[in-house]
């Protein structure tokens, strides 16, 4: 069921889509997994359908809102409400230990803006404090790249599954926004892994190498690092031999411990120029 949002109207020019199905916010609320003793951090709380959702289900719930007009509204539409804790900032820079609890373990929810759900995944997944998982809606083009498995990669699906094990959980209509969207969405869920499957020493050359092949992405893999820049192309095959990847698949269809172990065989025949 839908209804119209409760206060401030979206505006456009900054792609607001307020989400108003309570049935949909309801799935988003049942999915959240707060961690034993921790805090939920939303992101983008708008109106407060979601935050008054997620208070409602008991939650302790610490609310990021990037428009002061909002901030407004929802001070006043949840005055009293203790669990409750409201930040004015933007999700794509603020200082995470700023804004959660000393100590606290956290996880984090939210109806990302469609034009800032990359740089703002980005910067949750590689901050401090590290959350425990998302569950996050973003446009369904995006979710599918962030979900794919090899065969489907792109760059940002390794970057994200380098942080977090991605699961698809449902999609969302246009229908259950306010205003409706031009596209669908859908919710994901991310959870964190210990340690990134990258070493953090080795993230600028695995994804120069990963950037570099993926600038041709249809290609085969040897003749798409070939015509990468920074790579000797008398260097690429003998680089794939030795990591035993097949020089006709193509960049999509590699998974993260083969784009190392290209990387080590690289770096190796570096090393005996």
């Amino acid at each position: 069921m839908s209804a119209r949002s409760r206060g401030p109207r979206a505006r456009k020019a900054l792609g607001q889509h307020f989400l108003v199905d309570t049935g949909v916010l309801a799935d988003i609320a049942a999915a959240v997994r707060v961690p034993e003793g921790g805090v939920l951090f939303e992101i983008g709380a708008g109106t407060g359908q979601l935050t008054g959702t997620l208070l409602d289900a008991g939650h302790e719930v610490v609310a990021l809102e990037v428009e002061p007009r909002l901030i407004g509204h929802l001070r006043q539409r949840f005055a009293g409400r203790k669990r409750l804790t409201l930040v004015e900032g933007d999700a794509r820079i603020f200082d995470l230990a700023e804004v959660i609890p000393a100590g606290r373990p956290f996880s984090v929810v939210g109806n990302l803006p469609y034009f800032a759900a990359n740089p703002i995944i980005r910067h949750l997944l590689e901050g401090w404090p590290r959350p425990t998982e998302l569950v996050v809606m973003v446009q369904r083009e995006v979710a599918r790249e962030i979900t794919a498995s090899p065969g489907k990669l792109s760059l940002l699906g390794i970057s994200v599954q380098n942080h977090a094990v991605p699961e698809p959980l449902f999609d969302v209509p246009p229908n259950a926004f306010d205003p409706p969207p031009a596209v669908h969405s859908s919710v994901v869920r991310l959870a964190l892994r210990g340690t990134p499957l990258v070493p953090p020493e080795r993230d600028e050359a695995f994804f120069a190498l990963v950037s570099g092949a993926f600038r041709n992405p249809r290609k085969q893999i040897h003749n798409a690092l070939s015509r990468a820049p920074g790579h000797v192309p008398d260097a690429v095959r003998p680089a794939l031999d030795a990591a035993g990847i097949d020089s006709h698949r193509r960049p999509e269809t590699l998974d993260i411990p083969e784009w190392l172990a290209l990387l080590d065989a690289f770096e190796a025949s570096a090393s005996h120029a």
